[in-house]
């Protein structure tokens, strides 16, 4: 609404402020303009006639000398001025000049609800001392005080929850005001106008009163909720008993969803035997549209559909980095295909996504949802992306949640992670995982695009295959015989990703691109984590946790046996985890101990039961692997006896000290001693008595034939 006048921004109504104006005119009129006395008029210079009639000065002075406007010249600074009174003025001009003055009065005033507070505490004031002294106080009409900013605020409040009905009265009432103030304006007399009042919207005199008082003094601001009439609606209700009532609340609010008729009718029943009094079942009904819409949700539709009324989470895709999430959910197709082995069966799509740009970098198709068919999806998009997430967003069924994938991360199915759980390949890499909210689709942003495989199922080469996406929308045509071979889906799919990739996106941060032209920008100067190929070797190897075998230090994998040599050397009764192929059974093994690399363990293949040529070579290898380990041990044993002296009675003499170790004796070692010095003279030269002795390299050399040969000897 603006209804604003030009002259202040508090707006106040013309009429109320009429006489306060006059009042102030006859007051001011010997200071602020050339009066006349007796006249009664008040007289304006030539310079407020041309800011009241909104014409140049020469317009005024033309009409005063064609006698349109009275004028008086008086004596006045520099020679002779005009003085126009202001009755010979246009109304517009006259109810312009009471606006001004009332304005000026408001400033001069201050704040007008002040004025009029002070101006009724001084009539009450008044009245009491009249009373006081005996006099009857004469009845005195107080000022109306202006709303306040916060009951501006109450009385809009009220206004936006009144029913319809009362602001349509309320915007009449308006109408009707404004046009008793353009009448007024006009100069019409105030019978006049009631007149044309009641014949142009049928109301009387006393009811114009009544409106106008409503808003009189009040900003124009608030007319309209104060004309607003203060009707409530229905108030009496019918008798109800409130235990009827209550059982029909509770038969009707139940999850089968019970109709109100026969909620009413079971009610009656009971009403008879317990003195109930229950109104029609129209009254029954308009009672029950009356609940909260909550209540009735959460009750007769369940907690999930109440979740729904929450308003849905939106969320900025902007401040998102390429290749900082990665999406990854699965689907059923809604397609019958044929596999290689001639099975028969509707497909599982994994899926990866970019959440940034709504890429697909890699999807996989298999028979079930597994740890592996998700394993091999993600290889595929780090191969295609060329790049690991920071964080994987993944759906939280037993599939994602395998310890293949996330060993060592805490879920819904494990809350605590234990020393010798199966590292996972996500934890190996260093991506972090987030879990979604369970049965909550709307926390995966890959579920929008599960639209482009649903189109995909629906494409004429897949008619006859094509079962619906519920059951009640099966089409007729629909058989398993009419199954196409899994390879012509996957070609299929393959051509609707690309086509969906180079499709302008209308999704937040997308700015109507494509996913392909987002991916392309954004690509040039984000920093990517490149993986090695020891990481995507690591995605395509499954993982098994498990002991060795306790005579041997094999494993069994899948039926088949892996051994090496370091195998022997782990411990039995300790757990590794065992990463393998499991599409081909020929590759080695890698065992790891928890995140450490040990050895690459290949297949013992099976040989033919009577294959001599295969047990001798077996025999022949169990030979060279017992010699070479009784090698290793008895030249341990030398190499311990030659580093601590060890002699043939096991004692040993201290290579520092010269002390004798393990002699028995048992006597403490001397606390003083001397050294020894021999009487020999060093500086004279000696006989060469040491001709025979060898050097240290060939005693070392002697010492390792001998120690090879008495190896021979006991294997042997």
């Amino acid at each position: 609404m603006n209804d604003a006048t030009p002259f202040s921004g508090k707006v106040l109504h013309p009429v109320s402020y009429r006489n306060r104006a006059q009042h102030l005119t006859q007051t001011t009129e010997n200071t602020d303009f050339n009066s006349f006395p007796g006249d009664g008029d008040v007289w304006l210079s030539t310079q407020e006639a041309v800011a009241l009639l909104g014409v140049d000065k020469s317009t005024v002075k033309r009409r005063i000398d064609s006698g349109k406007l009275d004028a008086r010249r008086v004596k006045g600074n520099g020679g002779w001025q005009y003085r126009i009174p202001l009755s010979s003025l246009p109304q517009e001009a006259k109810a312009k000049w009471i606006l001004e003055k009332a304005r000026q009065e408001v400033e001069k005033l201050g704040d007008s609800r002040e004025w009029a507070e002070r101006v009724n505490a001084e009539q009450r004031d008044i009245a009491r001392k009249e009373a006081a002294a005996g006099k009857i106080p004469e009845r005195v009409k107080l000022e109306p005080v202006p709303v306040n900013d916060e009951e501006a605020q109450e009385l809009w409040d009220r206004y936006d929850r009144a029913p319809a009905g009362c602001k349509r009265e309320a915007q009449e009432r308006l109408k009707i005001l404004r046009a008793y103030e353009d009448l007024e304006f006009q100069g019409t007399p105030k019978t006049e106008i009631a007149q044309l009042i009641r014949a142009e919207f049928g109301i009387s005199g006393p009811t114009l009163w009544r409106l106008r008082e409503l808003v009189k003094g009040q900003p124009r601001n608030v007319w309209l909720p104060l004309l607003m009439p203060k009707w409530k609606g229905r108030t009496a209700q019918a008798e109800f008993t409130e235990a009827a009532w209550e059982f029909i609340k509770e038969d009707w609010g139940r999850l089968s969803n019970p109709n109100i008729a026969d909620c009413y009718r079971r009610a009656q029943k009971l009403a008879r035997e317990r003195g109930w009094v229950i109104p029609s079942l129209d009254t029954v009904e308009r009672r029950i549209n009356a609940l909260p819409h909550w209540w009735r949700v959460a009750r007769r539709q369940g907690l999930k559909a109440l979740e729904r009324i929450y308003p849905a989470q939106q969320r900025d895709y902007r401040g998102l980095k390429l290749h900082e999430i990665w999406c990854a959910d699965g689907r059923k197709a809604d397609v019958f295909c044929r596999w290689p082995d001639g099975t028969i069966g509707r497909p599982i799509i994994v899926a990866w996504i970019d959440v940034r740009t709504r890429v697909c970098l890699g999807f996989e198709i298999g028979k079930t949802e597994s740890a592996d068919l998700i394993r091999l999806a993600f290889k595929k998009a780090a191969e295609t992306a060329k790049a690991i997430p920071e964080v994987v967003l993944m759906d939280n069924g037993r599939g994602f949640a395998s310890k293949l994938l996330t060993g060592g991360v805490p879920n819904r199915y494990r809350f605590k992670v234990r020393d010798e759980d199966i590292p996972g390949i996500f934890p190996l890499m260093g991506i972090e995982v987030s879990w979604a909210t369970p049965d909550h689709g709307q926390s995966k942003p890959i579920e929008p695009w599960w639209r482009i495989p649903a189109a995909t199922d629906r494409r004429r080469e897949c008619q006859g295959a094509y079962c619906g996406n519920h059951p009640d929308a099966k089409p007729e045509d629909c058989d398993p015989k009419n199954a196409i071979p899994i390879e012509t889906y996957k070609v299929l799919l393959a051509e609707d990703i690309d086509a969906y990739h180079e499709r302008a996106h209308r999704g937040d941060g997308m700015d109507g691109k494509s996913p392909r032209d987002v991916y392309t920008e954004l690509l040039a100067y984000t920093p990517v984590r490149q993986p090695t190929a020891t990481q995507l070797r690591l995605c395509l190897l499954a993982a098994e946790a498990m002991k060795p075998h306790r005579e041997d230090g094999s494993f069994t994998v899948l039926g088949n046996r892996y051994w090496t040599e370091k195998c022997a050397d782990l411990r039995r009764d300790r757990t590794y985890v065992l990463r393998f192929n499991p599409e081909d059974a020929l590759q080695p093994i890698a065992v790891y101990d928890g995140e450490k690399f040990i050895c690459d363990a290949p297949l013992i293949e099976k040989t033919g039961f009577r294959d001599q040529q295969a047990a001798k070579d077996h025999m022949r290898a169990n030979r060279q692997f017992v010699k070479s380990k009784k090698q290793q041990a008895a030249a341990q044993q030398e190499m311990f006896r030659a580093e601590n002296w060890l002699s043939k009675d096991e004692e040993s003499i201290d290579t520092e000290t010269g002390e004798i170790r393990g002699s028995g004796s048992g006597l403490p070692s001397p606390k003083v001693v001397v050294p020894l010095r021999p009487d020999v003279d060093y500086t004279k030269p000696q006989q060469e008595e040491n001709d025979d002795e060898m050097s240290i390299e060939e005693f070392n050399r002697l010492l390792d034939e001998g120690m090879a040969q008495l190896a021979a000897n006991q294997g042997d």
